[in-house]
């Protein structure tokens, strides 16, 4: 094991004086390498000689955004004392973003259970990077259909109607009728439409058609059918889906 080597010549520098928060090329200092790579005990020493928890590496993440992106939820914990929250608010992204993203649990609980923000939204320029122009945690979590992670952030007070495309729309077309409900129970809008696609008609009913039980939930719960029969181009549909959902509901009830 090289790690306790690498603890004792890290020391030596800094008694013989090596800056603790000098840069790569990249922007990236020890601290933030230690993070990305795992080596729990080389944070400690640095974070024990004031290394800068909040010098960000040039693609504006922290070494709390990173730790929590690999998971290492020992890490993220003696990063978080260390990080300023308005830094990371100034980064554009939340680090409940990166352990939603890629599924990590664990580092999710710790961070919701230091305060960090679960309505924390993406800036504009982090948002374009994805085509669905998603910001917030809940729609990472939702999109990977983690349902523990949604339910974490749901319980702590992530609001599920902040997305530009509802994430509630996204758990109708996974056909997943236990997230449909979690969010639903927690105020998810049946009625959400899809800004840059407009219809006349609540886009959930459009996403479930081929989910009847789950689309009956949803009229149970508030979504306007009304509209579909207002709809010229839906017209039809809504006619063939109201017959199968009534031949449905018959088979139900036998």
């Amino acid at each position: 094991n090289v790690l306790p080597l690498i603890s004792t010549y890290a020391t030596l520098l800094f008694i013989a004086g090596a800056d603790v928060n000098s840069q790569a090329a990249d922007g990236a200092t020890a601290l933030y390498e230690a993070s990305k790579n795992g080596h729990d005990d080389i944070v400690k020493i640095l974070l024990s000689q004031n290394a800068d928890a909040n010098i960000a590496a040039k693609g504006g993440l922290l070494p709390l955004h990173i730790a929590a992106q690999r998971g290492n939820d020992r890490i993220v914990s003696m990063l978080i004392p260390a990080t300023s929250k308005a830094r990371v608010r100034r980064s554009g992204i939340s680090p409940l973003h990166l352990a939603a993203e890629r599924n990590k649990n664990e580092v999710l609980e710790t961070l919701i259970e230091a305060g960090f923000d679960v309505n924390a939204m993406l800036s504009p320029d982090r948002s374009k990077m994805y085509e669905d122009r998603r910001s917030t945690a809940l729609y990472f979590a939702i999109c990977n259909n983690n349902t523990e992670a949604a339910t974490m952030l749901l319980e702590a007070g992530a609001n599920p109607n902040l997305d530009t495309f509802n994430p509630l729309l996204i758990a109708v077309r996974q056909g997943c009728i236990r997230t449909v409900t979690l969010l639903v129970e927690h105020g998810a809008n049946v009625n959400a439409y899809i800004p840059t696609h407009p219809t006349p008609f609540p886009a959930a009913i459009m996403f479930c058609m081929k989910y009847l039980t789950l689309l009956k939930y949803l009229l149970d719960n508030g979504c306007d059918a009304q509209s579909c029969f207002q709809c010229e181009t839906f017209y039809f549909f809504g006619i063939s889906f109201l017959c199968d959902l009534l031949s449905h509901n018959k088979l139900a009830n036998k």
